[in-house]
């Protein structure tokens, strides 16, 4: 028994010690710290969004979310990734509204997305804290989506819609759903 476990714990130190040889194979495993408020959604393969959470449980409860936290009264029906300017946005959509998400593309090591050959993959965070939400232009591409002002401060806004019409910004950080719920 002594003999086995010695094997185990030699076994499982030099998995780790050879597993990062220098400092520049170190800064490339490395996974960026995010907090609570993001969670992994997906993964770029062959420059296309893939979407890895449940939909169907997200939708649901994104619906019953904005009722509750938005007073919006929509039935989300679809779930879909778009690059906006250079930045992407996990978009639901119902009959009436749109809800959009901000989306971060990372460098990780995700056991998602290394389903090739590569190190490293490009995967997709989202931040479930602030909303972007339009009836006006919810069937516009690029209207009413979740952007950061790089030169003020970083802070979160949505972007206006082509039509003029309404897109309201909905904060739900203090909402106990987003740290219980998918969305």
């Amino acid at each position: 028994m002594a003999l086995v476990l010695t094997f185990v714990f030699i076994g499982c130190t030099g998995d780790q010690e050879t597993s990062i040889s220098n400092d520049a194979d170190a800064a490339k495993i490395i996974l960026p710290v995010l907090d609570k408020d993001w969670v992994e959604i997906g993964y770029i393969k062959n420059g296309e969004p893939v979407i890895t959470f449940d939909t169907k449980k997200a939708l649901t409860a994104l619906s019953s979310n904005m009722e509750k936290y938005g007073d919006i009264n929509e039935t989300y029906t679809s779930v879909y990734v778009a690059n906006i300017d250079g930045h992407y946005n996990l978009f639901f959509e119902g009959e009436t509204y749109r809800t959009a998400f901000y989306v971060k593309a990372i460098q990780t090591n995700s056991k998602l997305a290394t389903s090739t050959s590569a190190a490293t993959a490009t995967t997709l965070v989202a931040t479930r804290k602030i909303t972007c939400t339009t009836s006006d232009c919810a069937h516009e591409s690029t209207g009413c989506a979740v952007k950061y002002d790089r030169e003020n401060n970083d802070l979160p806004y949505c972007s206006p819609c082509n039509n003029g019409g309404k897109c309201t910004k909905t904060d739900v950080s203090n909402a106990a759903a987003v740290s219980a719920g998918v969305f």
